[in-house]
């Protein structure tokens, strides 16, 4: 099964991820990570738990070996066990909180770290023997093929607390795939559909994606500080750039930003709250994504802009009662101080400024 599990203490489970498998999101999980735009190519995301955010930084050399790269420093100025061969880099929340992350490059040199900082070793026998074949459970794979088994050992107060040892366990075709979608349109039907997987938790995406008469192929693109890729729309032997960017309303409310667009030029239904962001084929159609709340601003959504509902009426009555299965992500949208709401996605497409399709995106990750 495709899934994600630190271990410390001897074996025990510091934290897990597991993709598909019918897991209850615990709305104060260690996976919340959001992009951001910040110049490392190891490490574009921090991680907002508890109130606090987490910022990542890699190292040089670590940028080095993975993408060959030559930018970044080296770790300075906190206690480094002599035995490690490759510092990967650091996260930290404060001067005296944080993590140093390292490359094990086998059981003994995981060893000693946890004699250096008087820890009890990570793993287990059954682990430790999964470390002979490091591609089965690597983290990362440098830009020459050679594989990565991360460890951390987290500072509380600067001192040096817990070991971890990260395994990232794939499906056959060495990847994770770590969500499905879809988006409805016209009383259910589906317009668009695939799956994302990730072959490390820092490469972009994967997407496999086929939508009504087009090819779609999605790329990492720089720029924007959520919405971090661009689309390629095959259609009758055309290709055109699909573009994204996320609001002014998003980014204040997610990231704390003021920057973006608040689209007030746009024919906006009152009844939406929140406008998360928009997409746009240029010379051809635009797309406004929003926060759909209940299947009440669906309907009235649908009525404002002449449109049918873009799913059917079990689907609608699933909003209200489950939108777990439709959500693009738990975030603190509403800023009610808490990471537990579902984010259901939808959108109005438009073309010469004429509302023409009302979509439904339903995504999901961990349980199908």
């Amino acid at each position: 099964m495709a899934r994600e599990i630190v271990y410390f203490n001897n074996g025990e489970v510091y934290k897990e991820q597991s993709y598909f498998s019918n897991t209850d999101f615990d709305p104060e999980d260690k996976f919340n990570y959001v992009p951001v735009s910040n110049n490392d190519p190891i490490s574009p995301f921090v991680k907002h738990q508890d109130g606090k955010v987490k910022t990542y930084t890699s190292t040089k050399e670590a940028r080095k070996w993975n993408t060959n790269v030559d930018s970044g420093e080296s770790l300075s100025g906190y206690n480094l066990c002599p035995s490690v061969t490759l510092w990967w880099g650091k996260g930290v929340i404060d001067n005296e909180n944080y993590d140093l992350y390292f490359r094990v490059d086998n059981p003994e040199v995981l060893k000693q770290v946890a004699s250096y900082y008087s820890l009890p070793y990570p793993i287990n026998d059954e682990i430790e023997t999964e470390l002979s074949t490091p591609e089965n459970i690597s983290m990362y794979t440098s830009y020459s093929g050679q594989y990565l088994v991360l460890g951390a050992i987290k500072f509380i107060n600067n001192n040096p607390t817990i070991l971890k040892m990260y395994c990232f366990y794939k499906d056959k075709n060495n990847s994770v795939i770590t969500q499905k979608g879809r988006s409805l349109y016209n009383k259910g039907q589906v317009f668009e559909q695939g799956t994302l997987s990730h072959t490390s938790p820092s490469s972009f995406a994967t997407v496999e994606s086929t939508a009504i008469g087009q090819s779609i192929e999605y790329k990492a693109k720089r720029g924007d500080p959520l919405f971090n890729w661009e689309a390629l729309i095959t259609k009758d032997g055309v290709t055109k750039i699909k573009n994204y960017e996320s609001s002014k309303q998003y980014r204040t409310l997610i990231a704390h930003l003021t920057t973006g667009n608040d689209y007030s030029d746009y024919d906006l239904c009152p009844s939406v709250n929140i406008w998360v962001g928009r997409s746009w084929v240029d010379g051809g159609e635009e797309e406004l994504y929003f926060y759909l709340e209940n299947s009440s601003m669906l309907e009235a959504v649908a009525t404002y802009y002449s449109l049918p509902e873009p799913c059917t009426s079990d689907t609608k009555s699933k909003i209200d009662s489950n939108p777990e299965d439709f959500r693009l992500r738990h975030q603190d949208i509403n800023q009610i101080g808490s990471r537990s709401v579902p984010v259901v996605i939808a959108s109005i497409v438009f073309e010469d400024d004429v509302a023409t399709m009302f979509k439904l995106y339903e995504i999901t990750r961990w349980n199908e």
